[in-house]
């Protein structure tokens, strides 16, 4: 009879465990209109990195359940990276995919998403700083424009980008090679999208270039088109060198 009553309570205490598990699990539910401003929105931070000073990081949460990752090793020749992924809400963590890697996001509010592990669970103490991303304030045309430039003071190429109206800009390319007396100025219109990248259209079919920005850099890449093939004219039939790249802005 002792016996049947030990077993007993052992019950009663396990059970009473398995509530308090089943209490601290209940679903998070996030407000829709929450979502709607995480939707609409940037987040930046800059990531730990191991061998570099760090990554910066910027994700838009689409909700068609697609996101886009960028980032960008600093003060490295690793060019910026885009992925597109997929997600699924689970609480309040956003649990990302993109091709083979999986990522954890958990939303603090609507101006804080949170990098977080496998286990879901927050940074704590004096690194949990290092693993915020915070929304981005509104875009402002002086975000970007200036002088961007890649090379050193004898062979360059420098970009100009000043603002016209609307999502119209202008984008001034230059190469300048002191050694040969060459001094090259390709002008062209380019426009702003949704990304806040400008993307300037070329001659050919389709064909674009698009300049992304990071805190103090400019990244240059071609799309839908070989480098080969983009003819920036400079003088008589010469052709001037690729302006792909990374370039860093100018001081003011």
């Amino acid at each position: 009879m002792y016996w049947l009553k030990k077993v007993s309570l052992f019950f009663i205490v396990i059970c009473s465990f398995a509530s308090c598990s089943e209490k601290k699990k209940a679903p998070v539910f996030i407000e829709p209109s929450l979502l709607d401003t995480i939707f609409n929105s940037a987040y930046e931070g800059v990531i730990p990195c191991p061998n570099c000073p760090g990554i910066e990081t910027t994700i838009r949460i689409y909700n068609d359940s697609t996101v886009s990752r960028t980032v960008y090793f600093q003060e490295s020749n690793r060019p910026l990276e885009t992925k597109i992924g997929t997600w699924k809400l689970k609480d309040s963590v956003f649990i990302t995919r993109f091709d083979r890697e999986k990522l954890f996001y958990k939303i603090k509010n609507s101006d804080l998403i949170l990098r977080v592990g496998s286990d879901l669970k927050e940074v704590k103490g004096a690194l949990s700083k290092d693993y915020e991303l915070r929304k981005a304030l509104p875009f402002r045309p002086e975000q970007i424009e200036g002088d961007y430039v890649s090379g050193d003071s004898l062979i360059y190429h420098k970009i100009t980008i000043r603002h016209i109206q609307n999502e119209k800009f202008h984008t001034g390319f230059f190469y300048v090679n002191a050694l040969d007396s060459l001094n090259c100025e390709v002008k062209r219109k380019a426009l702003l999208d949704k990304d806040h990248q400008l993307t300037v259209p070329l001659d050919k079919e389709k064909g674009i270039l698009k300049i992304t920005f990071t805190k103090k850099e400019a990244h240059v890449s071609f799309k839908n088109i070989s480098v080969d093939s983009v003819d920036f004219q400079c003088k008589d039939t010469l052709k001037m060198p690729s302006v792909e790249g990374i370039y860093k802005k100018m001081e003011l």
